[in-house]
């Protein structure tokens, strides 16, 4: 169940703890008298953005290290160029990732960090989408109305024809959860209204027009609803700026702008590959695509979605871009980048030692496209390359069938036997 006023399932316990942060800031800012849910966003997109630092941090690390290997990746792809026959690939691959061991990295450095973090992410949006569900003050404004609501005659079908006239689209999912229960309460009715904007309040008012103790909560508590709702210039963060001229359209401009910044921050410079390198070239692809794409997402999500979450998502695009002009000014500007390497070497040199494997050396040895001398899958893999050899020699003079996976997998031992011989 997605609603019932608070988010469960995988995202519950996320929530649940940034619904903890948010309640805590409304609290204290209310304590002072300071009831603006504007500022409780920003101070939360602030609190959650120092939680996550730590993350993002060794994120752009994995990401400056990958840069200041590209020489060496370079001359890799320079002892290859314009060799396309498979032999050459399957060993300009293995020298590729030779470097990469070197240094204790890989090319989807980073992408661990993001996996992480996606769950608090998409968490901190259903909080910010959904504030009465975790802030009990703010709910006991809407109790009064939702329990009113409920002792009208049919007032599911009311809600679902009101909400479908005034496209109130944030409440879709809520009314299709209401239809489908069979004890229904008022937090299921809060989990709706609490979507309704200043003007969408005075439309659903005159529906009841007859109905004097609807009528009344409705007049007592939404103007309080509204004032916690107002931010600088007038701004209402409950309704969304939609396409209209209005001072309103200053939040998702601000999220598109941060945004293009952002991206465009964490994009690094990367020298031309020898060779043409198509992995590298199709992230530097991907990365230009994200530049302009996101802000264009932004923009429109933040036009069409409540101001309120258009708010957490500008701050916390301009926190990001503060955050990347930090860490790019420190790594090109500040840090001594060979000390860098050699840490990464020596951290690289333990892992070995303790026989650490990476993910992808898992796989090659799974397909047996790696050595696997220290298992007893070596016995098959002999027997194996036997079937193709052609005379009685031994495997290094044997000869295999061009393209066949023995004849790759004694290219792959030749060159990890001549490393382990260098060592």
């Amino acid at each position: 169940m997605v609603f019932l006023t608070a988010q469960g399932g995988i995202l519950g316990p996320f929530c649940w703890l940034l619904g903890k942060i948010l309640n805590f800031i409304y609290v204290g800012l209310s304590s002072v008298g300071i009831n603006n849910l504007a500022l409780c966003i920003i101070i939360f997109t602030l609190v959650v953005k120092l939680i996550l630092l730590p993350f993002n941090l060794k994120q752009q690390k994995g990401s400056k290290i990958n840069q200041l290997i590209q020489p060496e990746l370079q001359k890799v792809q320079k002892k290859y160029k314009n060799k396309n026959d498979q032999d050459s690939m399957l060993k300009m691959q293995q020298e590729t990732q030779e470097v990469y061991r070197k240094y204790g990295t890989s090319m989807t450095n980073g992408c661990l960090i993001t996996f992480i973090q996606l769950p608090i992410i998409y968490a901190l949006y259903r909080v910010i989408y959904n504030i009465p569900a975790y802030v009990p003050e703010i709910k006991a404004l809407y109790e009064p109305i939702a329990q009113e609501i409920m002792k009208v005659t049919d007032y599911t079908s009311t809600l679902s024809t009101f909400v479908d006239e005034n496209k109130v689209s944030t409440a879709a999912k809520a009314i299709k959860t209401l239809s489908k229960l069979e004890n229904v309460s008022d937090n299921n009715v809060i989990d709706i209204i609490s979507q309704f904007s200043a003007t969408q309040w005075e439309s659903f008012k005159q529906l009841f027009t007859g109905n004097e103790g609807l009528v009344q909560a409705i007049n007592t508590y939404v103007p309080q609803i509204t004032d916690l709702n107002q931010f600088v210039l007038g701004i209402n963060i409950s309704e969304a700026p939609g396409w209209k001229i209005s001072w309103a359209l200053i939040i998702p401009i601000s999220a598109a702008l941060f945004q293009f910044l952002s991206t465009k921050t964490m994009q690094t410079p990367q020298p031309e590959m020898a060779g043409g390198d198509q992995t590298a070239a199709q992230s530097a692809a991907m990365m230009k695509s994200m530049t302009y794409t996101m802000p264009i997402m932004s923009l429109f999500f933040c036009i069409t979605l409540p101001a309120g979450i258009g708010l957490y998502w500008s701050i916390s695009a301009l926190i990001s871009f503060i955050i990347q002009l930090g860490v790019n000014l420190y790594y090109d500007k500040i840090a001594d980048t060979d000390k860098i390497l050699e840490k990464q070497m020596e951290k690289a040199k333990k892992k070995k030692k303790k026989n650490r494997k990476s993910f992808m050396e898992r796989m090659m040895e799974a397909a047996g496209n790696a050595d696997t001398s220290n298992n007893s899958s070596n016995g098959m893999a002999s027997a194996s390359l036997k079937n193709y050899n052609s005379s009685s020699a031994s495997n290094e003079t044997a000869t295999y069938r061009k393209g066949s996976i023995a004849s790759k997998a004694n290219i792959m031992q030749q060159y990890n036997n001549q490393n382990s011989k260098e060592e």
